[in-house]
């Protein structure tokens, strides 16, 4: 008796292609059923359930680039339409956009004209979350205006005003937009609060928008100023939105402005519209969802609010609280 291994069944060539045939077959069903639905049928009847579907990958997030094909395009274009067309991208935060107006504003001057369409771009770009998109959105409107970036035309521009008060609510849009970019800030800044005082209501408004647009530490105070004690509902609101949200203070600006709200939030001579707006201004400012009440407030910034500043000063010094 042999001790080797035990051989295994022989398959012939005939017995494969019996094995096969049937297989392929079964195989080509499978899949004709699964196109038109009928596996996904069956499996709902006997389980009661969809089949499962596997997740797809995740697609992965790049900021988007303004593009050298892009680049080419708006190069060969009108300088509105260059303009206009890197408006855009900068609103869509398309990388290399900023960086391009800054390159083409001696070339737009004089060339450029306002429009609805820049309107709503301007408007757009002015509630950013990108500092440095509300900035573009200052200098193209600079230049759509006309106004250049001179000592002296800040100066020309406040004589003119006081002057002529029908032309100061213009000139504080105007000026707000000049100190932000350096121009003649201290005296700018100091003509913008006395017309906090202005009799006329909408020459307060804009002196206030135009206080938003400058930027500095200095003007915290203006807003809270006007909080408490500027009798028009519109020139508050407008106050309490420069504070939380509009205009061009950083975050960490923004939180400087904490402790003046929460004195406002305990202040019973304020009404409750702008009680409630010192309390908004509060969530917008720190990005804590707290209830309307001081004591609350309190608490948490003596507990949080130098964490909280922090937090902002680590991180995109160009990012604020915006629309888009």
């Amino acid at each position: 008796m042999s001790t080797g291994p035990i051989p295994g069944p022989v398959f012939e060539a005939s017995n494969i292609r019996r094995f096969l045939l049937p297989l392929i077959v079964l195989l080509g069903l499978l899949a004709i059923a699964t196109r038109s639905g009928a596996v996904e049928k069956v499996w709902r009847v006997i389980t009661g359930n969809r089949m499962p579907i596997g997740a797809p990958a995740p697609v992965a997030a790049a900021k988007p680039v303004l593009s050298e094909h892009e680049r080419e395009w708006i190069n060969q274009q009108d300088p509105q339409t260059q303009m206009e067309e890197l408006m855009r991208s900068a609103i869509n935060h398309e990388e290399g956009s900023t960086q391009m107006i800054a390159e083409k504003l001696p070339s737009w001057n004089d060339r450029l004209q306002e429009s609805k369409n820049w309107n709503d771009l301007m408007m757009t770009a002015l509630y950013s979350n990108d500092l440095r998109v509300r900035a573009a959105a200052i200098e193209i409107s600079l230049e759509v205006e006309n106004v250049g970036k001179y000592p002296m035309v800040a100066s020309q521009l406040i004589d003119h005003a006081n002057d002529d008060a029908k032309a100061r609510a213009r000139a504080a849009w105007l000026l707000g937009m000049l100190a932000n970019r350096g121009v003649s800030t201290d005296q700018i800044v100091s003509q913008l609060e006395d017309w906090l005082h202005d009799p006329d209501e909408e020459v307060r408004t804009w002196s206030v928008e135009g206080l938003a647009l400058v930027g500095t530490d200095r003007t915290i105070d203006d807003f809270l100023y006007v909080l408490k004690s500027d009798e028009s509902a519109k020139v508050r609101e407008r106050a309490a939105c420069g504070i939380a949200k509009s205009g061009m203070l950083t975050r960490v600006q923004r939180m400087h402005a904490v402790p003046g709200l929460l004195d406002l939030a305990d202040d019973r001579s304020l009404d409750d519209q702008t009680r409630k707006w010192v309390f908004q201004a509060l969530r917008e400012i720190t990005e804590q969802d707290l209830p309307d009440g001081a004591g609350a407030w309190r608490d948490w910034y003596l507990e949080h609010g130098q964490e909280q500043t922090q937090k902002f000063a680590g991180g995109d010094k160009y990012s604020v609280l915006g629309n888009s």
